[in-house]
């Protein structure tokens, strides 16, 4: 296994970050297109996961796209949370530079986008050509206390469980970290601790009183779950009956009849997809948890509740744009016929919609998924006649008897580990 590699470059510290995209990953520009990997979509979303991690540790991780984000001015000084002090925000620069290069990075297929619709939408999916490949990200620290570990150990929780990039919801950005190395939570505590410490706060002319408030309405660790769930294939082009993509293989015009010419485009799409390693699944199982069968999960008996209750799980660009709380990535090969992928998300405590129950939701999720539920998941509807064996291979969760490694573990430090452990 290669190691990450280090040099110190005067008096900065130089990291080279090997990844492999395992699904395709999507840093597009304002035109919608993500012709190569960016390094500012990549940043995002590793401050997106280094927030969730410090809110965990109860600090206050401030909102960068809200008006209440830093500075604070506070007695004529300015004040920042530990993510913009790592991150950088008006007034300080980022701890770190980040170059990305491409290695044999390839679209996943040509063409802009393919509408996967399931059964019974009149509306789909509308995913685009990601990118395939791997990449190298080389990291430079740009001040004496900063330390390469305030970035590596959320990009590894974010490899081993969640997705980087954008669209993560809609599967797109599940990586492996090629270069891993054995982390350490105290290393990280340490590290973070001396870029909070008074003295680099002196030297930058910054107010060393921390900013606080309430935490409640951004994600935070210790509201996420994470899964990963296995499938098995008996056949190569088990692929072709996922629900949403059989219909894509089927198009048909205005007459009812099928559009040859489509069929043809799409199938040379989702052709090019499968054989990149991964396949888009997202749209039929969130399909059937938003609108079929696996409503029982969540709904109430009110149609008004029910319809509050779905905008603010899965998402909604109507009145006030919110986006969704579970993510599904694609499917993705883990052998000759085994494959796998994975959810995650983040049910806050708080300000939920009347009438929905996080721990009731999480439990049948969770039992539906390991075949134990009340709600049987139609895998063969979803993913086609041609799947075998399922399983829930894991379940993580904060202080939860649900937790198929570390249950009712409420040291946090021990459950952040366990995520490190895979």
């Amino acid at each position: 296994m290669w190691k990450i590699l280090k040099r110190e470059v005067r008096n900065m510290n130089e990291s080279l970050l090997l990844l492999k995209l395992i699904t395709p990953i999507w840093t597009g520009d304002i035109d919608l297109k993500s012709d190569f990997i960016r390094s500012t979509g990549i940043i995002g979303s590793l401050r997106l996961w280094t927030e969730v991690i410090l809110r965990g540790m109860d600090y206050y991780i401030c909102d960068p796209t809200s008006d209440n984000r830093c500075p604070e001015k506070i007695n004529n000084d300015l004040a920042y949370c530990p993510a913009c002090l790592i991150f950088g925000a008006t007034g300080i620069r980022r701890l770190f530079r980040m170059e990305i290069n491409g290695i044999d990075i390839k679209k996943v297929f040509e063409g802009e986008v393919i509408n996967i619709r399931p059964s019974g939408r009149n509306r789909g999916w509308y995913l685009g050509n990601g990118l395939i490949g791997n990449a190298e990200l080389r990291v430079t620290t740009l001040d004496r206390e900063g330390d390469d570990i305030l970035l590596i150990l959320p990009l590894s929780i974010a490899a081993k469980w969640g997705a980087i990039g954008a669209k993560t919801q809609h599967g797109y950005g599940v990586v492996s970290l090629v270069n891993e190395q054995q982390l350490n939570i105290e290393t990280f505590i340490n590290s973070l601790e001396k870029i909070l410490g008074e003295e680099r706060l002196k030297r930058l002319n910054i107010e060393k009183k921390r900013r606080s408030t309430d935490n409640n309405t951004l994600p935070n660790l210790k509201e996420m779950f994470f899964a990963k769930i296995q499938f098995s294939v008996n056949e190569a082009n088990w692929w072709e009956k996922i629900d949403g993509i059989k219909q894509a293989l089927e198009p048909k015009n205005k007459k009812g009849e099928i559009d040859q010419k489509l069929k043809e485009k799409n199938y040379q799409i989702l052709k090019a997809w499968y054989n990149s390693g991964s396949v888009p699944i997202a749209p039929a199982i969130k399909n059937w948890l938003r609108y079929g069968d696996g409503r029982t999960l969540w709904q109430t008996q009110s149609n008004i509740i029910n319809h509050h209750i779905e905008n603010w799980l899965f998402g909604t660009v109507r009145d006030k744009k919110s986006a969704s709380k579970i993510n599904i990535s694609c499917a993705y090969l883990k052998n000759d016929n085994q494959w796998e992928f994975r959810m995650w998300g983040w049910i806050p405590s708080q300000e939920n919609p009347s009438g929905f129950n996080k721990q009731s939701f999480l439990e049948n999720l969770k039992n539906s998924l390991n075949g134990k539920g009340s709600i049987n998941i139609p895998w063969t509807n979803l993913l086609g006649n041609h799947i075998g064996e399922h399983k829930l291979l894991d379940w993580h969760e904060y202080n939860s008897p649900k937790d198929t490694k570390t249950p009712n573990e409420s040291n946090l430090k021990k459950f952040l580990q366990s995520l490190l452990e895979g």
